[in-house]
């Protein structure tokens, strides 16, 4: 069967289809067209997004904190949280917030989209932030000089610290009553929950507030079980089923506020 491109983006036009799996992957992909396009047009304004914050705060810490490995790479794992969270949990807010009220949104309902089908393309079209994020912090805490041995705990948290962070987001932004307040909530929800997790610390250093905060925190969990990671341990798993659990059922809270039906 002979490929057609769209006539603006250039890009391939998966052919319709009416029900199943390929649906859902057609409409994911659509719903990443909607958010990747425009922002295309403007890129360096995701990059920005994904390095104005965390790589002159890793900077300004590392240049105070005692030069013990231990403690830098805990900086780093503190610095790659925040900075994957903030960036794709704004991200997904602020494209949810404002098709919401655009009238974007109903027009995706009326398709039909799946509530599943957005939630992927919207995450596929956020997670370019944070990679971007991910590889310039690698990129300069080698060329710091800061010693890490990576192992395979890097990428699972990354993505469940993204999973829940995205649903929590969206379970709040749903009670939004106007465009503005969504967006106000989008960043100060991520903010918020990595500012009051021990994500640049462990738990036995956390204050008592932090501490309390941290057993159900799933930064705290990411940042552990990154910390790991980068110093070479390979016993991540606890970390990670936690992680799990707590994805699974922000974004359970997430799907189940999303406003999704016709008004």
């Amino acid at each position: 069967m002979p490929e057609h491109y769209d006539s603006v983006s250039n890009l391939p036009v998966l052919p319709y289809a009416t029900g199943g799996f390929r649906k859902f992957i057609s409409d994911s992909f659509s719903v990443f067209e909607l958010n990747f396009l425009p922002s295309l047009q403007h890129w360096y304004l995701t990059v920005l997004l994904a390095v104005a914050f965390p790589l002159p705060w890793f900077y300004v810490t590392k240049a105070i904190a005692p030069d013990d490995p231990q403690v830098l790479r805990r900086l780093l794992a503190g610095t790659l949280i925040f900075g994957v969270a903030f960036s794709v949990g704004m991200l997904v807010g602020q494209n949810f917030v404002g098709q919401r009220f655009t009238g974007t949104l109903r027009l995706l309902i009326t398709m039909p989209v799946s509530k599943g089908a957005y939630i992927l393309g919207s995450l596929a079209h956020s997670a370019i932030s944070g990679v971007i994020t991910v590889v310039i912090l690698l990129a300069f805490a080698l060329v710091a000089g800061i010693d890490i041995d990576l192992r395979w705990g890097l990428a699972p948290s990354l993505v469940l610290t993204v999973l829940a962070v995205s649903g929590l987001t969206l379970f709040f932004v749903s009670f939004a009553p106007s465009a503005q307040a969504g967006n106000i909530a989008t960043g100060l929800l991520s903010l918020v929950l990595a500012a009051l997790s021990p994500v640049y610390f462990t738990m036995d250093q956390a204050p008592l507030l932090m501490k309390l905060i941290g057993y159900i925190s799933p930064l705290r969990y990411a940042a552990d079980a990154i910390e790991k990671s980068l110093s070479g341990r390979a016993d991540v798993w606890a970390e990670v089923v936690i992680l799990s659990v707590i994805a699974l059922v922000a974004m359970s809270l997430g799907l189940w506020r999303m406003p999704w039906r016709e008004r």
